[in-house]
């Protein structure tokens, strides 16, 4: 009877271990694992967005443009380049052309077209001014192309220009670069001087000196001498060696040397550009600036097209025969009707 009651209490105790254990860690574990309960709750200080942002199911919120942050970073940023180089992943600009020097305008040039500047004020008073010349490149047509690249301007005295013929009167013709950039613009590149001559007939035939003076230098290029002859008119072209390159000639049976009509044949000169052996290997053309233009003024223009083996100093003296050619049979007064033919 005794022994009976010890198997009946090691059956209580398990029972008791069953139902206490289980229960216990009901209880517990619940609450250390869940999301949604007081742990997380601690964490919020009043502030709403943190656990939004923080709780795994809710990472798509973090990309939408509702919250301050990701919309700063929508905004464009603006750059202000204040050291003036090139920014990172901005294209370089292109660099600008360099500019020319004197030589370098006209060496590889096939011809320049001459154009004589109308004077308002030669036209309305009466009174002679210095003539004033722009070069520019020829064009295909014979007409300039593109904008000018060198200018001359007289420089002579008052006396001379208002009591002297333009075919003895001295003067310099002061040829100058034209540029936009303000390093070349204006700057001296050529000197075509042209001393007094009293011409008559065969004696003290006119003439014109070229110097180069570009940078300071002041070295002889070569002379254009007009010469005489029983009919036609003829320039001679001398390099610096004295030696004869070209020889510029044209028929005084033109009907543009004594008339002034609104026809072609009137309105041009043609020249011819020979060697010394007499081979043609170029032209040169006074072109009138219109008919009603020529009536009021004597400003003209020439096209000349340069020898192929013309050299830059070659090109430079024929365009100096140009100008002198002006003076010498195309410079009037523009008060007088009559075109003066000078031999």
């Amino acid at each position: 009877m005794y022994a009976q009651p010890q198997p009946m209490m090691q059956q209580q105790q398990p029972m008791m271990m069953q139902q206490q254990q289980p229960m216990m860690m009901q209880q517990q574990q619940p609450m250390m694992m869940q999301p949604g309960m007081q742990q997380p709750m601690m964490m919020q200080p009043g502030m709403q967005q943190q656990p939004m942002m923080m709780q795994p199911g809710m990472q798509p919120m973090m990309q939408q443009p509702m919250y301050g942050q990701p919309m700063m970073m929508q905004q464009p940023q603006v750059v202000i380049n204040l050291g003036g180089g090139v920014l990172p992943g901005q294209a370089a600009p292109a660099e600008k052309p360099k500019a020319k020097k004197g030589w370098d305008r006209i060496k590889d040039r096939d011809g320049i077209f001459i154009k004589q500047k109308m004077d308002l004020m030669e036209m309305m008073s009466g009174c002679e001014q210095g003539n004033t010349y722009n070069v520019f490149p020829l064009g295909k047509d014979g007409d300039k192309k593109g904008r000018k690249f060198y200018k001359a301007k007289e420089k002579s005295g008052c006396f001379s220009k208002q009591c002297m013929s333009a075919d003895c009167r001295p003067f310099s013709l002061k040829l100058n670069l034209d540029d936009d950039d303000e390093q070349y613009d204006n700057e001296p590149f050529l000197i075509l001087d042209r001393p007094c001559k009293c011409t008559f007939m065969c004696c003290e035939r006119p003439e014109m000196t070229v110097y180069d003076v570009e940078d300071g230098k002041n070295e002889y290029v070569g002379k254009v001498k007009d010469v005489w002859t029983c009919c036609n008119i003829l320039l001679e072209i001398y390099g610096n060696d004295g030696v004869l390159r070209y020889n510029v000639e044209a028929s005084c049976c033109q009907l543009g040397f004594h008339c002034n009509g609104p026809c072609d044949a009137c309105q041009t000169i043609d020249f011819e550009i020979k060697t010394p052996s007499g081979e043609i290997v170029s032209t040169l053309q006074k072109k009138s600036p219109g008919c009603v233009s020529a009536m009021v003024s004597e400003a003209t223009n020439f096209a000349v097209h340069f020898p192929a083996k013309a050299t830059k100093e070659d090109k430079a003296l024929l365009m100096a025969a140009a100008m002198l050619l002006d003076y010498r049979y195309f410079e009037e007064k523009p008060n007088k009707d009559q075109r003066h033919h000078r031999y």
